[in-house]
């Protein structure tokens, strides 16, 4: 096991909350009055989804469609016995009739899924529902020069009991609903979208249209989350006071927190899931050099790539755009050769004869889903050669092209979002001088590494002379014929240092004996595969009930098998590991948030008289050290460099603030004196260097640590740079693993801002057979070619499979083998 020398154990809380079922207060959960309404199957979920949301999203009753006593129907709780349930209709006029229903254990799941509906700290941002009674929350309010908007979380949890009975998960979850204000033009009528209005006291109320009724507030509707991401807020982020609480991280805190609260007064103790994690050693490591270097080391990318032209406009000619990707490559040192294609129509494309080691990279000038989209024309080119496209648009290089006016997002009848360009719009309409800005350079510097990393991974794939020892050689001794990969609905094994790739779907006949031949070597089969996965299944509902309930199909098996990622391995015994599915993805709410807040507040307040920052006298400063060394604050090395160098920290110091004193300030913030400080004190010490030496740019990052760490304690206030709370938060970087409940948090490797845009991956990991193998699991994370300078978030083999899908026609489809 790759353990870190640090072999401390680091707390990290989860935004899922544990209870006993056996610890429950029947007396107070009996408190929650609760309402039952059959509702017919006749309906389609969907069907009643919409017409429920039409009758209760705009009113703030807390409602749960669930199947109840093998019937399907609707749970609304009220505040009080005196209030009155609403009254429902169905869509023919009838009213439902509903039932009272008292407190059991076995309604539970029910519980606390309507006390997290029916929390009060929802109520203050907004009125009504999202849908199917989702709370939502309000989180602030985004312009851009050309539009504006609101950002929103639609909150929702889910209870999964474990698989000893008494302890229950509950999984807390959001969805991000972007809001943007309907056209003028738009029908709101014709809108299926939800539609919201603000109400008094600035409350987002959800609007219901109805014929003659219209707001004079501006309408909003809901975008789709997938269609929209231009302003996600970070994960984390620590640049102001107002930043961090928008977080996602604390906003989830402060939901989590009123759950517990809320959960408290009807009988439920809440607590939250807390990782215990160590750190683990990688390989693979961060290369700060990116703009010089490529940071894709362990694939050989010094190849020959044919570059064919799909753009709409040729107002440039192809061979400029070409040699603009080509010196972007080799600034980098790839050492790829890039070499242009004839011209060829676009309809003429299934005409171009291609041989199977050729790598084609593909121009194109347009986003994925607009009006005469060209991605689909290179359906049948993609199943025969490595090939991949690159957006060379400057326009979507360098901006959004739907927020800077360019493209407009309509849905069609299918609910699919289509891009049109704007009338007169300019989007094919570029020159070259638009490539020459940083921002556009530096884009397509990045995408073009990408696509070649990419192309050679496809190559591996399609070309059947490429073997694994040569395209990925940092993993030929771990992918190899010992291991087996399930995940994305394939089975990938290796044969003669050739991937293979199954389909897995144990529906089909001619798949379960395709991976019945390749299972058998490890002792095992497609069927008792399934009946291991469903007998160490880790919780008391069984894979089934994943694929029950409303408007299930055949097709929710293979979907549910398409989710499972399961790693087979065989040396002396066969171990077999199962990922946990994740239905909803759990999210860090690392500890004390609340005091990083405090000390922004306090950062943003330290402006004093001059006075203030006199330093007191050096002997006591010493003492400091060595008290702040005892305290563990300071280590035995740091003291030692930092007492070397004290009397030019001192001197430095002094020097600052006697040169602003005599510039006449008399009320100075520390940012300032640290800036002139920093500055003072780099001069001296390259003053210091010999000749042959070269100047440094900064300062030793230990030496102004260790200095402001001193700083702190001698004047008593938070002067720290915040993101060294980052660094002790464990998940933010590298690799960390959680042995007992075999948790795996995979964090970035690039140096730590005061902005986390993305949270660290966290997965969990089962044993059906055998123990976990924490370095196999490790070395599947450690790769530098799933993620750009980064380790990979699930098995790197996932990645592999992906780029098989997209070599197929129809890459929703698992029904193309690769065979050796």
């Amino acid at each position: 096991m790759q353990l870190n020398k640090d072999d401390n154990i680091r707390q990290l809380p989860l935004s899922h909350t544990l209870y006993r079922d056996d610890e429950i207060d029947a007396s107070k959960a009996e408190r929650l009055v609760v309402y039952h309404y059959p509702l017919l199957k006749s309906y389609r979920w969907q069907e009643w989804v919409d017409h429920l949301d039409s009758q209760l999203s705009y009113q703030y009753y807390p409602y749960l469609m669930r199947n109840y006593n093998e019937r399907f129907g609707l749970f609304v709780a009220l505040d009080s016995t005196d209030d009155e349930p609403p009254v429902i209709k169905n869509s023919d006029g009838i009213h439902l009739s509903p039932e009272r229903i008292r407190y059991t254990p076995e309604m539970n799941p029910v519980w606390i899924r309507l006390i997290m509906r029916k929390a009060v700290a929802f109520g203050n941002h907004c009125r009504g529902s999202h849908t199917k009674g989702q709370p939502l929350l309000k989180i602030d309010v985004w312009q851009g020069k050309k539009s504006t908007g609101i950002n929103a979380m639609s909150l929702d949890c889910r209870t999964q009991q474990l698989a000893d009975q008494k302890t229950t998960e509950v999984v807390l979850s959001y969805e991000n609903v972007p809001l943007r204000p309907l056209k003028p033009e738009e029908d709101v009528l014709k809108c299926r979208s939800p539609l919201w209005i603000y109400g008094e006291k600035n409350v987002l109320m959800r609007w219901i249209p109805t014929k003659g009724n219209q707001p004079s507030r501006t309408i909003y509707k809901t975008i789709p989350k997938n269609k929209n991401r231009r302003q996600n807020r970070p994960f984390l982020d620590l640049s102001s006071v107002e930043a961090l609480e928008k977080s996602r991280c604390y906003i989830l805190k402060s939901v989590q927190q009123e759950l517990i609260k809320q959960a408290a007064e009807f009988g439920f103790d809440l607590e939250p899931k807390v990782l215990n994690l160590k750190s683990l050693l990688t390989q693979t490591k961060y290369k700060s050099n990116s703009s010089t270097q490529s940071v894709i080391t362990s694939i050989p990318l010094n190849t020959k790539v044919d570059v064919l032209d799909m753009r709409m406009s040729k107002a440039i000619p192809a061979s400029e755009i070409v040699s603009r990707i080509q010196q972007a490559l080799d600034n980098k040192k790839l050492g790829t050769q890039l070499s242009l294609l004839p011209d060829i129509e676009p309809h003429d494309l299934s005409k171009l004869e291609v041989q199977n080691q050729q790598r084609i990279l593909i121009l194109i000038d347009q986003l994925k889903g607009i009006v005469d989209d060209r991605y689909p024309l290179t359906e049948t080119l993609r199943t025969q050669v490595a090939c991949q496209h690159i957006n060379v648009n400057p326009h979507d290089l360098s901006s959004d092209s739907v927020e800077a006016g360019l493209l407009v997002e309509q849905t069609d009848d299918n609910d699919e979002t289509i891009l049109i360009p704007e009338v007169d719009s300019k989007y094919y309409e570029y020159d070259l001088s638009q490539f020459d800005t940083k921002l556009c350079q530096e884009e397509l510097t990045r995408k073009a590494e990408i696509v070649i990393k990419e192309l050679e991974l496809k190559y591996l794939l399609l070309n059947q002379d490429a073997k694994i020892s040569t395209s990925l050689p940092q993993q030929k001794d771990l992918l190899t014929e010992s291991l087996i990969v399930i995940t994305d609905g394939y089975l990938f094994t290796v044969k003669n240092d050739r991937p293979v790739m199954l389909p897995f779907n144990s529906l089909n006949s001619n798949c379960v004996r395709d991976c019945n031949e390749v299972l058998n070597s490890f002792n095992t089969s497609v069927q008792s595969l399934l009946t291991l996965l469903n007998e160490k299944w880790p919780y008391n509902y069984k894979p089934k009930v994943v694929m029950e309930g409303c408007n299930s199909s055949p097709e929710k098996l293979t979907k549910f098998l398409r989710k499972l990622t399961i790693v087979i391995h065989k040396s002396e015994t066969v171990s077999i590991y199962f990922q946990d599915p994740q239905y909803e993805t759990p999210y860090m709410i690392p500890l004390h948030l609340e005091e990083m807040r405090k000390t922004l507040n306090s950062q943003n307040h330290l402006k004093f008289p001059i006075e203030r920052w006199q330093l007191p006298p050096q002997e006591k400063m010493m003492k400091e050290v060595e008290q702040l060394t005892e305290e563990g604050e300071l280590t035995v090395s740091k003291k030692k460099g930092l007492l070397q160098e004290l009397d030019t920290l001192i001197h430095c110091w002094y020097k600052t603030l006697k040169e602003m004193c005599d510039e006449g300030s008399t009320v100075v913030d520390y940012q300032e004196i640290k800036k002139d400080f920093s500055r003072r004190l780099l001069e001296i010490r390259n003053a210091r260097l010999k000749p042959d030496e070269k100047p440094k740019s900064r300062n030793p990052s230990n030496l102004i640590s260790s200095w402001t760490t001193l700083l702190s304690r001698v004047f008593e206030l938070p002067l720290g740079d915040v993101r060294q709370w980052l660094r002790e938060v464990p998940g933010i970087q590298k690799l960390w693993h959680d042995p007992e409940q075999g948790y795996y948090v995979v964090g970035g490797l690039a140096p730590l801002k005061k902005q986390l845009q993305r949270q660290p991956s966290i997965r969990q990991w089962h044993a059906l057979q055998g123990e976990l193998d924490t370095n196999l699991l490790t070395k599947l994370l450690d790769v530098d070619w799933v993620r750009i300078n980064q380790l990979a978030g699930n098995p790197c083999v996932a990645t592999l499979v992906k780029r098989w899908r997209e070599c197929q026609s129809n890459p929703d489809e698992a029904d193309a083998p690769l065979k050796y």
